[in-house]
Formats: structure tokens, C-alpha cells, sequence
């Protein structure tokens, strides 16, 4: 019960660490308290649902090494997981409580039916599970299970036989129930003999119409048992995994390729999920509510990346209405951002215009070094008086966006990211221009 306690407890930890990472992230895109909440929630169920996946594929690699190294005849080591392979055997049978057949162990669900208005739903009212000392002939050796194992693969058999309700009922009326939420007893010390009756109130008066589901293993079936070996004991101890079949290793083989396809396609939806938020909610309209945000670059690179790959293309093909582009308000004559080549930072605080159709942001007003755009996509690097022209290459769309107004009001954005990143700048600008040098080049 500790183990589960804790397997809980980790799991609604990763799930509020995963809501908080995930409402910031909507958050840095989406300012708006409950859109981060829910962005947050449902961003944790997928990212949740994922990292299990991805467990879940961990977990099977390791239970394939241990079935494929039991079948190569690798021996149990005392205190390590280790997968035994053979007969199932018993000392004594049982018999099972609605089908009355012989067999090793069972475990047996009785489903009550409710009635709400013309809904109709099932609901677990008895549960319980027995088993007589068991062992395993792995090899020529017999080796114990001191456990309540988990039966993963034992099929699931619904009775509903006139016999079967009877015997149910007589079955309920001489059984003495634990309430819900008792605890796994520990065999370890114990012969192995388990028996387990659960109730779970309310229960319904008469079984009638109530599901019967019944697991049996029966002597001499072919089992498969994962579980942590115990050389005082010469016997497998709990947690204890239980297969029936014949073929585990390809059986495990098959799981793994299960559980990667099912965490490719959940991998799928949290990246289509996550590029479709990203698509709908670009940076600059954060840059616009607020101004004094300091982005980092690796949302400015994310974006950038969103807007290549998924946003212009879904608008191309209709899939998505483009909203243009959002510029940041600034005051006449001022910049908001900086320029960083190889660690060193210029913060860019103000705009001028520099003739013709040429603006130059810079620390502050007269300093050469900066960034210069002239037309609509020349951009140049000024640091330490040396001046460099930025590369076409460099620019993708939406990275120079400006907007002249009919009074010479000009604002824009720059984004400028080096191909290794060595050199990058993202800033805003608004000055005053001579409106007619851009007229007269569009002539």
C-alpha cells in the first residue's frame, strides 16, 4: 500500500509540475489567467499521458531482458527482478465461485447495474481474488510465489448462466466481506495462500441483473512470472507479474512495438496540439500587450520556426486566416530591444532617421554602432564602428515588417538570427520619416 501511496503521490507531483510548465507556456504566448489555466490542464493530461507512454516503453524493454534472459537459462539473483517460465503448479485447488471449476487461484468482479432516468451505467459491487500456495517449475527446479500476483494476460470470462446467478448468490451469502480499501497482505512469510473479499457499498439487493466476470488459471497452464527473487525463500516475492500463454518473448517483443506506436501517436498530438496554439497565438502579439516583456530566444527562434513550418503553410492553404502582423506602440524617436553578437549586448533604446529610407537604432542618440534597415529588407550591423550587411539567407518572412503611416509616422521590427546563432537581434522601433523618399522609390 506504501508503494502505491508513493506511485500516487510521484504521479500528482509530475502532473502539477507538467500544469505549471505547461499554463506558463500558454501564459508567455496567451497573457490571459484562464487561458494559462486551461492551456495548463490540458496541456498536462497530454504531456502526462505521454511521459507514461514513454515509461511504459522503458518498462517493457525491461520485462522483454528479463523473459528473453530466463528463456536463455539466465539464473535468478537474490533481490533482483527476474522472469521465471514453466507449469504453473499447486498444493490443494479451489474452486471458483460462480463457474464452481477447479483451479489454482481466481479472481471474480461482480458488476451491479445502475439506473439513472434512460442512462444505464455499471458499477463494481464485489470484487475478490484466492489462490493455494503456487510455484512454477522453471526448469528442474520449483520455485514459489509469495505474492498476489497481477494477472495481465488471464482472460476475463462473463457468466451469465441461471447456475452462475445462483451460485453467486449462495456465494455472497457465505462470504465474509473487507470494506474497500484494505490492504494487500504480505505473504511473503506465509505459505502463499491468499484470500480477499471486498465490498463496495452501496451494493444492490439482488444480483439478478447484475455482470458476473470470473478469472481462473487452472494446474499445469504454461505461466510466465516477473517478480523480485528471494533466494532465502527460494520464491518470487511482491510486485509479481503473471502471464499465461505460450510465446512471452515474442509476446514482449510485440508489446514494445505496441508501446512505441502508441507514443508516436501521442507524441503526434501533443506536437499538432502544441504548433496549432503556437500558429494562433504568435510572440508579437505579447510583444504589443506588453512591451516591457523581455522574450527569450528561444521563443523567438520557436516562432520563427512555427511561422516557416506551420503558419504560412496552413494559410496558403486555407487553413488558417492570416492576421498579419502586430507592431509594439512606442514613442516617437524610441526602439525596444537589443543586439547580441558573441555574449556582448547591445540594448536598442533609440530610433533615428537617417535619410532617404534608412532608419538607425542604437543605444542612445549619436552612437554609430547598431542596426541600420534601409527599404523594406537591408538590414546592417554596426559593432565597434565596423559595419556588416545581414545576409538574405538569414531573413525569413515576418523577420523585417514595417508600416508607414500618411504623416511619416514609420515603425517596425527587426529579427535578425545567424544561421549558428552567434549573432542575434530582435527589436521594435517607431520614428519620423521624409514620407516622400519612400513614395518617390516606389515610383
Amino acid at each position: 500500500m506504501k508503494n502505491a501511496k508513493a506511485t500516487r503521490l510521484t504521479w500528482t507531483a509530475v502532473f502539477l509540475a507538467l500544469a505549471g510548465v505547461s499554463g506558463w507556456f500558454v501564459y508567455r504566448r496567451a497573457p490571459l489567467a484562464g487561458a494559462a489555466v486551461v492551456g495548463g490542464l490540458v496541456g498536462s493530461v497530454l504531456l502526462v499521458m505521454l511521459v507514461g507512454s514513454v515509461r511504459a516503453i522503458a518498462g517493457r524493454i525491461v520485462e522483454w531482458w528479463h523473459i528473453a534472459g530466463a528463456r536463455l537459462g539466465r539464473e535468478p539473483r537474490d533481490g533482483r527482478r527476474t522472469a521465471l517460465m514453466g507449469p504453473l503448479r499447486g498444493h490443494g485447488a479451489l474452486e471458483a465461485p460462480f463457474s464452481r471449476e477447479s483451479c489454482l487461484l481466481y479472481s471474480y468482479e461482480i458488476m451491479a447495474v445502475d439506473v439513472s432516468g434512460r442512462e444505464t451505467s455499471l458499477r463494481k459491487a464485489y470484487d475478490g481474488f484466492a489462490t493455494v500456495p503456487l510455484s512454477i517449475e522453471h526448469g528442474p527446479e520449483r520455485i514459489s510465489i509469495l505474492a498476489m500476483p497481477e494477472l495481465l494476460s488471464v482472460p476475463a470470462t462473463p457468466l451469465k448462466s441461471a447456475a452462475a446467478q445462483a451460485n453467486a448468490t449462495l456465494f455472497i451469502g457465505n462470504t465474509t466481506f473487507a470494506p474497500t480499501g484494505t490492504e494487500a497482505p504480505d505473504v511473503s512469510h506465509t505459505d502463499g495462500r491468499i484470500r480477499r473479499d471486498h465490498r463496495h457499498d452501496p451494493v444492490p439487493d439482488s444480483i439478478g441483473v447484475s455482470t458476473l466476470v470470473e478469472r481462473l488459471v487452472r494446474t499445469d497452464t504454461n505461466v510466465c512470472a516477473i517478480g523480485t527473487y528471494n533466494a532465502d525463500r527460494r520464491a518470487l516475492v511482491a510486485p509479481v507479474r503473471l502471464r499465461t500463454g505460450g510465446s512471452f518473448v515474442i509476446g514482449a517483443a510485440w508489446r514494445i512495438v505496441n508501446a512505441v506506436i502508441g507514443t508516436a501517436i501521442l507524441a503526434a498530438i501533443a506536437l499538432a496540439a502544441g504548433a496549432l496554439f503556437c500558429a494562433n497565438f504568435p510572440i508579437d502579439a505579447v510583444e504589443q500587450l506588453h512591451p516591457n516583456w523581455t522574450l527569450s530566444w528561444w521563443e523567438v527562434d520557436l516562432d520563427r520556426f512555427v511561422e516557416r513550418h506551420v503558419r504560412m503553410p496552413m494559410t496558403r492553404a486555407g487553413m488558417l486566416t492570416s492576421s498579419g502582423f502586430r507592431l509594439q506602440s512606442l514613442c516617437d524617436g524610441c526602439a525596444q530591444g537589443r543586439l547580441e553578437i558573441d555574449g556582448r549586448t547591445i540594448e536598442l533604446k533609440h530610433a533615428a532617421y537617417a535619410g532617404g529610407t534608412s532608419v538607425h537604432l542604437s543605444a542612445k542618440p549619436g552612437d554609430r554602432d547598431g542596426v541600420t534597415l534601409t527599404g523594406s529588407n537591408r538590414v546592417v550591423l554596426t559593432v565597434d564602428g565596423k559595419s556588416a550587411e545581414v545576409p538574405s539567407s538569414w531573413l525569413f518572412p515576418y523577420d523585417v515588417v514595417t508600416a508607414l503611416g500618411s504623416n511619416g509616422e514609420y515603425a517596425g521590427r527587426i529579427t535578425v538570427i545567424a544561421a549558428d546563432g552567434w549573432i542575434r537581434c530582435r527589436v521594435s522601433f517607431n520614428t519620423r520619416v521624409d514620407a516622400d523618399a519612400w513614395l518617390r522609390r516606389a515610383r
